[in-house]
């Protein structure tokens, strides 16, 4: 695996870029909205911006670590910042080439395929520039919409489920939990 930090990639109508200063105080306010972060918050959000942006700005530091891979997802014709991913280490699994995926999305640019758009080239620079073996991550069996992108890139669904604490939830929910392999991507090229 080669440490290529969030390289800025681009598809025909997003901008995937390194998170900067200028994204943090909007991407906050996506997380702030209850169906964004009800799947996605596993720490605790404030929900005042100058009580939570000590823990946006260190996403920034954590930037200058090679092995961070946070893109921040803007539409081309306007820079309006839509959405973000995170590819980072899972815990969940030994193997180090394998990371986990976690993503948030503004409701209002959900089902026009910004995320599949902006995921299928995350996986191509993942797979074939980075050299990752494969991606396993989850997605809650209540969250229809999360399940079907993993479906539609090619990610195949794992024996059993597991338990996530979600912090905006009161009980944990349980989870598909996928995989894709370098090899199965590829194909589907």
């Amino acid at each position: 695996m080669k440490l290529l930090w969030s390289k800025t990639l681009e598809t025909e109508r997003l901008l995937l870029h390194k998170t900067e200063e200028k994204d943090l105080k909007v991407l906050w306010e996506i997380l702030c909205i209850e169906n964004v972060s009800k799947y996605y918050l596993t720490t605790k959000i404030n929900y005042n911006w100058e009580d939570e942006k000590k823990w946006q700005y260190k996403k920034l530091q954590e930037a200058a670590n090679p092995d961070i891979f946070r893109w921040t997802i803007e539409l081309k014709d306007s820079n309006k910042v839509i959405w973000q991913v995170d590819i980072t280490e899972n815990s969940d699994f030994n193997d180090i080439e394998i990371r986990d995926i976690g993503r948030f999305i503004d409701p209002n640019y959900q089902g026009k395929w910004y995320a599949y758009e902006a995921a299928y080239e995350i996986l191509k620079y993942m797979f074939l520039e980075v050299g990752i073996k494969s991606i396993k991550t989850s997605a809650a069996i209540d969250n229809p919409s999360s399940r079907k992108l993993m479906e539609k890139l090619w990610f195949k669904r794992l024996d059993g489920t597991k338990f996530t604490k979600y912090t905006l939830l009161d009980n944990e929910i349980e989870a598909y939990r996928y995989e894709l392999t370098k090899k199965d991507f590829i194909w589907q090229l």
